[in-house]
C-alpha cells in the first residue's frame, strides 16, 4: 500500500483543513521555511515567539490553530525523511488520501525535490535513538570442529560496533554467511531508497 508511508490521524486531518484555508504564496513560503529548518534542526522552533505573533495576524489564525498547521507541516515531511519517499510517490498519496487541492500538493512535493535530501540526512545524524553507531571494526574467523578436516570449516565474520549515546561503549555481532549476506542485502535496499532521493 502505497499510503505507508504517512498516517492519516484526526489531527493530521484537522490540520490539512487549516493547510486548505491558508493562501496558497503565503502557504509555500511557509512551506519552505520549515523545510530549511528542518534540514539544520529537527527539534528547535521554526519561528520565534514573535515571527509566530505576524503569522496568526498574516494568515488569520488563532494560537492553537498555527501550532496545528506548523505540527501538521512538519509531520508530513518527517514521515516521508524516515520512509525516504520519493517525490512522485509523495504526490501519488496526497493526491489519492489527502483532501487538499492540487496546487497545495504541487508546493509540498516541490518543497520535498528541493529539501528532501537535507531532511533525511539531518534526521539521520540527529537520530531519534540515543545509542548510534560510531565505527565498525571486523575479522573474519574460521572454526573446525577437527584440526585435520578443513571442510568442516565454519567461516565466521565478527563485527564489533563502536557505539556513542550517553556512554561509549561496544557491541560485537558474529554472523555466518547466510546472516551477513541477508544484512549486505537489506544495507544495499536502504542505499538504494537513499540514493532515490539525489
Amino acid at each position: 500500500m502505497m499510503a505507508a508511508w504517512i498516517s492519516i490521524t484526526p489531527k493530521l486531518e484537522q490540520g490539512l483543513k487549516i493547510v486548505s484555508r491558508v493562501d496558497n504564496s503565503k502557504f509555500r513560503l511557509l512551506v519552505n521555511r520549515i523545510c530549511q529548518s528542518l534540514q539544520s534542526s529537527i527539534d528547535t522552533k521554526v519561528f520565534s515567539e514573535e515571527e509566530e505573533e505576524k503569522l496568526l495576524v498574516s494568515l488569520d489564525l488563532t494560537k492553537d490553530e498555527l501550532t496545528l498547521l506548523l505540527d501538521t507541516v512538519t509531520s508530513i515531511y518527517t514521515q516521508a525523511a524516515c520512509n525516504i519517499v520519493k517525490p512522485s510517490v509523495m504526490e501519488a498519496v496526497m493526491r489519492d488520501n489527502l483532501k487538499i487541492d492540487d496546487e497545495k500538493i504541487s508546493i509540498f512535493t516541490n518543497a520535498w525535490m528541493t529539501y528532501g535530501k537535507g531532511i533525511v540526512e539531518n534526521l539521520r545524524q540527529k537520530s531519534i535513538f540515543p545509542t548510534q553507531v560510531k565505527d565498525i571494526n571486523w575479522c573474519l574467523n574460521v572454526q573446525s570442529s577437527s584440526s585435520t578436516i578443513s571442510k568442516d570449516a565454519r567461516p565466521v565474520a565478527l563485527l564489533q560496533l563502536g557505539l556513542t549515546g550517553d556512554k561509549t561503549s561496544t557491541l560485537t555481532v558474529e554472523f555466518d554467511k547466510k546472516q551477513l549476506t541477508s544484512l549486505y542485502y537489506n544495507l544495499e535496499k536502504i542505499q538504494t531508497q537513499l540514493d532515490a532521493l539525489n
